[in-house]
């Protein structure tokens, strides 16, 4: 497997599949900043189904627009149309098409009604100051890195995630509140090849009510069924003027 490109959620989030068999002296600073490096540099379209409940899935379509700077995604499902930037370095923008840039609290809000936030697909918290290597763990037979990090005034007070030992891929995110509890599980659950890279085939966003303990109940699961790898996307729609406020919709 020379190259992979894993798509985790928003950009969605790739990585090249640079294998790290290093040594037990762990950064998590240098992993987790290889796994935002590690991205393609190719635009690429997606098809999925978002299985939001018990009803008919939701399609939603994928646009993603990569240069040397910035990694831009587009999600469209009906009336729905939402952006978010991603720079190499910096916080995550989020945008929604007639409410114009989300922050805040407003970044909580959830695509389609689904338990993936705009807030989860941006993954901010892979830039959180001061992360530490908890230990070693394993996700779907993989051994992965548990790469602890906290901040205040975010949605989330603290998050482990588990990335990949060898190709330094996000695979499972769990997130916490100011209480210690967790509130918030993201996964991927399966993958599928897409050209010259590999991407996650489905996720899963498993919110946890309180007094409840995981795996959740309530879930929401994202499928990706049809891709295009190596395609070029318009830059104007992936212009952050289109998603201003007042503007609907085409």
């Amino acid at each position: 497997m020379k190259q992979i490109a894993l798509i985790m959620l928003a950009g969605l989030l790739p990585w090249t599949g640079r294998a790290d068999v290093g040594s037990t002296n762990v950064s998590a600073g240098a992993v987790l900043a290889r796994v935002l490096e590690s991205r393609p540099t190719k635009d690429f379209s997606l098809k999925a189904r978002l299985f939001v409940s018990h009803g008919e899935p939701v399609p939603v379509e994928i646009l993603v627009k990569n240069t040397p700077v910035e990694t831009r995604t587009v999600y469209r499902a009906g009336q729905t149309e939402a952006l978010i930037v991603q720079t190499v370095r910096g916080e995550p923008q989020f945008y929604l098409r007639g409410a114009g840039q989300l922050t805040g609290a407003r970044r909580m809000q959830r695509l389609l009604q689904s338990y993936f936030t705009f807030y989860d697909l941006g993954l901010p918290f892979l830039r959180w100051p001061n992360p530490k290597f908890v230990e070693m763990g394993r996700v779907r037979g993989r051994d992965c890195l548990i790469i602890e990090s906290s901040a205040t005034g975010e949605p989330y007070a603290r998050v482990q995630m588990f990335i990949d030992k060898q190709y330094n891929a996000l695979l499972r995110v769990t997130a916490f509140d100011e209480n210690q509890t967790p509130v918030k599980r993201l996964m991927v659950t399966s993958f599928k090849r897409l050209g010259e890279v590999w991407i996650p085939r489905a996720m899963e966003a498993a919110y946890l009510p309180p007094g409840q303990t995981l795996p959740a109940e309530e879930k929401s699961r994202l499928e990706i069924y049809e891709g295009n790898y190596d395609t070029q996307l318009p830059a104007e729609w992936f212009s952050v003027e289109r998603f201003g406020a007042g503007k609907s919709s085409e």
